[in-house]
């Protein structure tokens, strides 16, 4: 079991590598093509939006990766178990909407294109999230 989970850590920490190698190389092409995208509207810091997020995902990665490491982690994660298995889907659609729904406003803010109503309505996204997420999570350990 113990080698499977740190498979599946390594496996995760691979994909936010990943990613953040895309974010990166997104970031070195908007530097390089700065003075030549005229629909972009910020398109001279546009590249610094992709720089920082490719660099978070990054250190992200090498967090999951040494997470699989630790031994502690390993442990507990196996006697909450069976809690976990209940919520482990709804935690991870949430992770990962909340993450690509925070990505976004920040790059929206670095490029340019986020005006007022769209960064509101992107906050209020989130914050919509937030709330349904602990509303389930609540509603499962009432059920538990």
């Amino acid at each position: 079991m113990k080698t499977s989970m740190e498979n599946q850590y390594k496996a995760v920490s691979a994909l936010w590598a990943l990613l953040g190698i895309l974010f990166l190389i997104g970031a070195l092409a908007m530097f390089v093509m700065r003075d030549n995208m005229p629909q972009v509207p910020r398109a001279d810091i546009a590249y610094i939006g992709f720089l920082l997020l490719g660099a978070v995902f990054l250190i992200v990665a090498v967090s999951v990766y040494y997470m699989a490491k630790d031994k502690n982690a390993v442990i507990q994660e196996n006697d909450e178990r069976g809690r976990m298995i209940s919520g482990k889907a709804g935690s991870l659609a949430f992770v990962v909407q909340t993450v690509l729904v925070s990505s976004a406003l920040f790059l929206l803010c670095f490029m340019g294109f986020a005006t007022v109503p769209v960064m509101i309505a992107l906050m209020f996204l989130i914050v919509v999230s937030i709330f349904v997420y602990l509303v389930s999570v609540f509603y499962y350990n009432q059920k538990m």
